[in-house]
């Protein structure tokens, strides 16, 4: 088995085929000048099972077009069998129709992988966790909560905390991640505007007075659900407030805007890279969750 990463998850990429012991691909990702991209697999692979390894991060649609055009290459030139890493799905928010007209986004992008050369997908973390049934091919999904759970044990007071919950539709993986820790669970109620997405925290529903209140969520995009978050639980007397997140999207000023909150410490994962971000942003590594996944078929 080898690796192929693509432009937008090179260093999880590389740390993956590090946890498997397998080599990385020489691909060469450019465009031409016409703005359209341009894919060389310089390998032979003719025979070869192949991971390749995508976010599909700004600039979305350009991320997967890219993914598919790597997919039809590596068919081209024989491969036996390719696995996809999608470690951020994008247009996974849009898992439903809100409004008369609006498609169902994650559906159609679902579609094309799976009708590409693809022989199996890995996801993690969701919004939603039907969406996996989305494809038509074998598709494993994957959590980085042990991950955060390893990390809370080692670095939190665990005696002092609380697991919470930034909406209702999170209660399912908050009380997950609340068993796991053996620690009691709180929700947040908000208020989110359907057309601007502006939520608004309301009221607390749990004791989180004197203690570390521990927010668990799947994306943070523009930042809004971890300012309001914080500023709810410290109004309700949180001592501190940690934000936990699988991914990390931080659109426009999304890093600023949380900087300047009241928020204690952000954790997540490196299913989506950044160049850089201020001291109490926390990464974690889950190119080993992956791996672990794919070790099975080696």
């Amino acid at each position: 088995m080898k690796l192929i990463a693509g432009s937008t998850t090179p260093t999880l990429a590389k740390q993956i085929a590090k946890n498997l012991k397998i080599s990385q691909i020489d691909c060469d990702i450019g465009k031409f000048s016409n703005g359209e991209k341009r894919i060389w697999v310089k390998d032979k692979l003719r025979g070869q099972n192949v991971v390749v390894v995508q976010s599909f991060v700004e600039p979305v649609d350009e991320s997967i077009i890219e993914t598919l055009l790597i997919i039809d290459a590596l068919e081209r030139m024989g491969v036996r069998h390719i696995s996809l890493i999608i470690p951020w799905m994008g247009y996974s928010l849009q898992d439903k129709v809100f409004r008369k007209g609006e498609p169902i986004s994650a559906k159609v992008i679902a579609d094309l992988v799976s009708k590409s050369y693809v022989k199996r997908i890995a996801l993690m973390d969701l919004h939603n966790d039907s969406i996996p049934a989305f494809f038509d091919i074998p598709t494993s999904y994957l959590s980085a909560l042990d991950i955060f759970a390893k990390y809370i044990k080692n670095h939190l007071d665990l005696k002092k905390s609380i697991i919470v919950s930034p909406d209702f539709g999170g209660l399912k993986r908050a009380r997950t991640f609340a068993k796991k820790l053996k620690l009691d669970l709180a929700n947040i109620d908000k208020d989110r505007d359907i057309n601007t997405g502006k939520v608004k925290a309301v009221d607390v529903h749990g004791d989180v007075r004197g203690k570390t209140a521990i927010v668990i969520d799947d994306v943070i995009v523009s930042g809004g659900t971890v300012v309001e978050a914080a500023s709810c639980l410290k109004d309700f007397g949180a001592k501190q407030v940690v934000f936990l997140s699988s991914h990390a999207l931080f659109t426009g000023r999304a890093v600023e805007k949380i900087n300047q909150s009241k928020i204690d410490q952000i954790i997540i994962t490196n299913t989506v890279e950044h160049n850089s971000l201020p001291e109490n942003f926390k990464v974690l590594d889950v190119s080993s969750v992956f791996a672990n996944n794919l070790n099975k078929w080696l």
